[in-house]
């Protein structure tokens, strides 16, 4: 039996952060309600393809999952657990944002089945907050914290940000050090990018000033690897630090290209040597699943010309698959094993790449291990402008 990671992707926030690109929007209840109903029968849907898979991580993503009823969310997992073959050592994360969810649903959280949970904090400042158009403050964030710790979560991971509006590699580190104060065991680290279509976006041209300069955020990021390092923290992905053996196991299936099936709309999986994405529109989601409760839509979920809820999908061709694995491998600190490589590829990496790589070790960005080579600290600093010039999809 193979093993599988399932994503479940809930569309909905509180409010829309000015930096956020992922597919989410405010609605009401009965939009809620009527969304969750027929993601229930999607995972129904695809529970029948999934059947001979093994799931060990699923991961309820969003938008902000904790926004919506909690009964709605435990209707969820029940049918998560219900419909598809979970492996005794299971991965289930949930992603929260503080003021969305308070200590009894932390609690049904955790009863039902959930031991890991994600915390987007971002930072202990409140103008950078503020910034960020964030519902919560640090207080907002402690409170939930210890919530969680007191529903008996010991696998908590915490999210920051660096590369805000106003920031400074001062107030960065007074955020990561009280973040390592608390001792959670996983700490995600992301460099905010301006996104199309997003508020900070459209409005680039004023924010401009107050955007920290380059030089302020490789400080800040060269700060966030020693600093986490020195406490406890492995790195093990560009943005992902953990301690001993709480890495996260859903995270790693995308970066070491292992399956998984993403259900919602917008979401997006590989599966069956295929990439695939759901539609980004509510309306037309809910609108698919009209039909009885016992009834399965008369379509294969893998016929990508019938099913209409199909936003793109691609069959993975050789190349792009070496590419993929390369690109992705990349991003983890162990890199690339030539070995692993080979015995998957049946190719030799020196032979292929070896040219393309070398002034990048030459210059510090790269690094021989062990088993291959890897993006060193300044080299993941840069890691898109590196792999643009390593990869060729073409």
């Amino acid at each position: 039996m193979k093993y599988l990671g399932l994503y479940i992707h809930i569309p909905f926030c509180a409010a829309k952060c000015g930096y956020c690109d992922f597919y989410s929007v405010k609605a009401t209840e009965k939009t809620h309600e009527a969304y969750i109903g027929a993601l229930i029968k999607q995972m129904k849907e695809y529970s029948l393809p999934a059947k001979d898979n093994l799931i060990d991580s699923v991961f309820i993503g969003g938008g902000t999952p904790t926004c919506i009823d909690i009964n709605l969310l435990l209707d969820v997992i029940k049918n998560a657990k219900k419909l598809f073959s979970l492996s005794h050592n299971l991965e289930f994360t949930i992603e929260a944002n503080p003021k969305t969810i308070d200590l009894p649903g932390l609690k049904k959280l955790y009863k039902a089945g959930v031991n890991r949970l994600s915390i987007g904090l971002q930072s202990v400042d409140g103008k950078e907050l503020q910034f960020l158009s964030r519902i919560h403050n640090y207080d907002d964030f402690l409170e939930c914290y210890e919530n969680a710790k007191t529903a008996g979560f010991k696998n908590i991971s915490v999210d920051v940000m660096y590369g805000i509006p106003g920031q400074t590699p001062k107030s960065f580190y007074a955020t990561l050090k009280k973040v390592i104060l608390l001792k959670p065991a996983h700490i995600s680290a992301y460099g905010l990018k301006i996104e199309p279509d997003t508020l900070f976006y459209k409005n680039h041209e004023k924010l401009q000033k107050y955007l920290p300069s380059e030089d302020d955020e490789k400080t800040m990021y060269f700060m966030c690897c020693e600093l986490l390092e020195k406490n406890g923290y492995n790195q093990y992905e560009i943005s992902n630090f953990a301690r001993t053996g709480y890495e996260c196991r859903h995270n790693l299936k995308y970066w070491t290209c292992s399956e998984y099936i993403g259900l919602g709309t917008g979401a997006h999986s590989y599966f069956s040597n295929c990439r695939f994405s759901f539609k980004k529109d509510i309306k037309e989601y809910i609108k698919n699943f009209n039909y009885g409760e016992t009834e399965l839509q008369g379509v294969d979920m893998f016929d990508f010309d019938k099913y209409s809820l199909f936003d793109e999908h691609t069959e993975i061709k050789p190349n792009e698959r070496v590419g993929e694995y390369i690109m992705l491998n990349f991003r983890l600190k162990s890199g690339i094993d030539k070995n692993k490589f080979a015995k998957l590829f049946y190719m030799d990496f020196d032979n292929l790449y070896y040219n393309k790589i070398a002034p990048f070790i030459e210059s510090g960005h790269i690094v021989r291990t062990d088993a291959g080579y890897a993006l060193s600290v300044e080299g993941m600093f840069v890691s898109n402008y590196i792999l643009a010039k390593i990869v060729d999809f073409d």
